[in-house]
């Protein structure tokens, strides 16, 4: 029954955290988007690049899990699994209140990881400058490592997960919820930026997300 709710959570969190993705991927969409003309060739585009981008979620879910469960089998330690749990509500609140932009909690976090991406970038340029359409999934796969304090918190909960395999289902999960608005900004381009750059939505979104976590340290007493 957890395991489901971190499942939805994941999902949940991917979508609600819709303002943020554009804000960090929003330009890149444009771009893709700007290159095709017809619709069906943006639509390919923009699946091949979010397929990448979901995929390198799941890797990353898959290896932080995977550590984590070694690191408790060694130490034979249920306890470690439980502070990581209320480690990962702790940050869906945090990154509620990060997305309002009352207050931008994360963004530390999201320095820590430029020191991995600055590394990528170079290769992830090569990619960009691409115009086969098939360029879009290597790259959705590289850009998915760019520092985001969204996954970094859904990362805490794929951490807190017993397996490796069921920490990737949950960053899979969590890109899935994604998905959907990522698609339409490669499709619509600024038109949807605009939408998502609404205050008043994107108050909502970042409350929405703390519920969240509150919802979480509730299952968790």
């Amino acid at each position: 029954m957890i395991l489901q709710t971190d499942y939805a959570a994941a999902f949940i969190t991917g979508l609600l955290g819709a303002t943020h993705c554009i804000a960090m991927c929003g330009g890149i969409a444009c771009v893709l988007g700007s290159r095709v003309e017809n619709s069906s060739s943006k639509f390919l585009v923009s699946v091949g690049f979010n397929l990448g981008r979901i995929v390198s979620y799941a890797i990353a879910g898959a290896i932080v899990s995977g550590s984590i469960q070694a690191i408790g089998q060694i130490h034979q330690s249920l306890h470690l699994l439980v502070g990581l749990q209320w480690l990962a509500a702790l940050m869906l609140i945090l990154l509620g209140i990060h997305l309002t932009r009352w207050w931008s909690v994360l963004t530390p976090l999201e320095a820590a990881g430029k020191v991995l991406w600055n590394r990528i970038q170079p290769s992830a340029s090569k990619f960009l400058s691409l115009n086969h359409p098939l360029a879009c999934v290597p790259l959705g796969l590289l850009w998915g490592w760019l520092p985001c304090g969204l996954v970094y918190s859904t990362l805490t909960l794929s951490a807190s997960q017993a397996s490796w395999q069921s920490g990737a289902a949950v960053m899979f999960s969590f890109g899935l919820g994604t998905f959907s608005v990522m698609l339409l900004s490669v499709m619509l381009g600024q038109k949807l930026s605009h939408l998502l750059n609404n205050r008043k939505l994107q108050i909502v979104s970042g409350l929405s997300v703390f519920a969240l976590g509150i919802y979480q340290v509730v299952t968790l007493l």
